[in-house]
């Protein structure tokens, strides 16, 4: 709630008018211009650009705003009889001065704390930021600094990254292992010495694929248990990264809570965590472990080994409340790679070796691959489950960097020490990658 001199402030506030109406192009269609954006996105800009001048005005601490935040008082500033002569004496009784940042760490870690500080007192007075505005941290101080000016008369923009494409992939990989399954079926002939397809064997190998598919789906729909709980479960942090990434993902968040916290410290050189204050006796479970094993070996990748850890506990929690599936049915999760295996290893395999077989034997080989692919249920999670963690995507604390990281991983850090963990995160997940396929 707003006291009386508050409430006259904002109102000032939102009375004032940064479009000239002698102007023909005016303020918000050069912010649209300048930045490409919609009417009603300027138009809201320009909103939190005054809620960020009256958090300048009541907020004990210096106020830090997002980039949006930040064209918008960039372009005001450069009216500057508007601003100087209007805005600052009239509207906000002070002086707002726009101050260049100096650059270096300790800067960056300073700005870091303040644009968390602003995240705190914005929702003191006005509820949760929009993140479309108000970026998270670490999307703030990342990829919003690369930002440059670029003519498009001379240069295409393209995006690097097309969201709606990733709606497919479940569609690709179906049409994918169909064609598989038909380069199989169609190529008995050639696993036959002396006989070409038999007529009709393409035919009958499509019809061999829908009934597989539906004993598939029956069967995936039992495993991942789809009624759902009466409540929904509140998750602590770590239970959400348990559902998120399973025991990796808790280890690792463990792993940075602790380093934020100021209970471990970062050698990035020689990626390392060492200790730097006690932990208190009521710390999570698996902080404790994460600090008794810093003091065994400080080596980084050595601390993610998720097998030093006891998350039983987490497990046991989210299967008890139906969101995640147990030993027994998770097995099916593993069904897309046994489909790979079953699909395009065994026939080349049996190819190489050159078996004849029946084309009955090939059609129950391929209804074998595609029971496999309809039951591939990915994170081990049940439907369930999988809706409560969209729940609490959507309705998550964007500016909560733990949070982010639960749901995330790593490349949410940012900040001071968060940084250099970020790295380490980056170096220990490329030595993985590059390890697993054996480069």
């Amino acid at each position: 709630m707003l006291n009386t001199t508050q409430a006259r402030l904002y109102q000032r506030l939102q009375a004032f008018e940064l479009d000239d109406p002698t102007h023909e192009f005016g303020f918000t269609r050069h912010l649209m211009k300048n930045h490409g954006w919609t009417w009603n996105y300027a138009q809201r800009a320009i909103a939190e650009y005054k809620k960020f001048a009256f958090l300048t005005v009541e907020a004990n601490h210096q106020i830090v705003p997002s980039d949006q935040v930040d064209q918008v008082w960039h372009a005001h500033v450069l009216l500057t009889q508007s601003y100087w002569e209007e805005f600052c004496p009239k509207i906000l009784g002070q002086k707002l001065h726009h101050h260049p940042a100096r650059g270096g760490r300790a800067e960056r870690a300073e700005f870091h704390d303040l644009y968390r500080q602003t995240m705190v007192s914005y929702r003191r007075f006005f509820g949760a930021p929009p993140t479309d505005i108000w970026s998270p941290p670490h999307i703030r101080f990342g990829k919003e600094l690369k930002m440059q000016r670029v003519s498009l008369s001379d240069h295409w923009l393209l995006p690097k990254q097309w969201p709606q494409w990733r709606l497919l992939s479940p569609i690709a990989m179906v049409i994918v292992a169909l064609i598989t399954m038909g380069w199989i079926g169609t190529a008995h002939g050639s696993m036959t010495p002396g006989h070409g397809t038999p007529p009709g064997a393409v035919n009958q190998f499509w019809l061999t694929i829908g009934g597989p598919a539906m004993v598939g789906f029956l069967i995936r729909y039992v495993i991942i248990q789809p009624i759902q709980r009466p409540h929904e479960p509140q998750l602590d942090i770590y239970e959400t990264a348990y559902l998120v990434g399973k025991d990796s993902r808790a280890v690792e968040l463990a792993i940075a809570q602790l380093v934020h916290q100021g209970y471990l410290h970062c050698n990035v050189t020689h990626r390392t965590l060492r200790l730097a204050k006690p932990l208190p006796p009521q710390a999570p479970t698996l902080e404790q472990q994460v600090m008794q094993h810093v003091q065994k070996t400080p080596d980084f990748q050595s601390l993610r080994q998720t097998y030093k850890y006891n998350t039983h506990s987490l497990k046991e929690r989210l299967a008890q409340e139906k969101l995640v599936m147990t030993d027994g049915s998770a097995f099916m999760g593993e069904s897309f790679y046994l489909f790979l295996f079953v699909t395009v290893l065994g026939r080349v395999l049996i190819s190489l070796l050159g078996i004849p077989l029946s084309q009955g034997f090939i059609l129950l080989y391929q209804a074998m691959g595609v029971v496999t692919l309809c039951c591939f249920t990915p994170g081990k999670r049940t439907r369930w489950g999988s809706q409560l963690l969209t729940n609490i995507k959507r309705d998550h604390d964007a500016h909560d960097i733990m949070e982010r990281f639960a749901l995330y991983g790593y490349p949410t850090l940012s900040g001071g020490p968060l940084d250099d963990l970020r790295h380490m995160f980056k170096k220990a997940t490329e030595e993985d990658a590059s390890g697993a396929c054996g480069c």
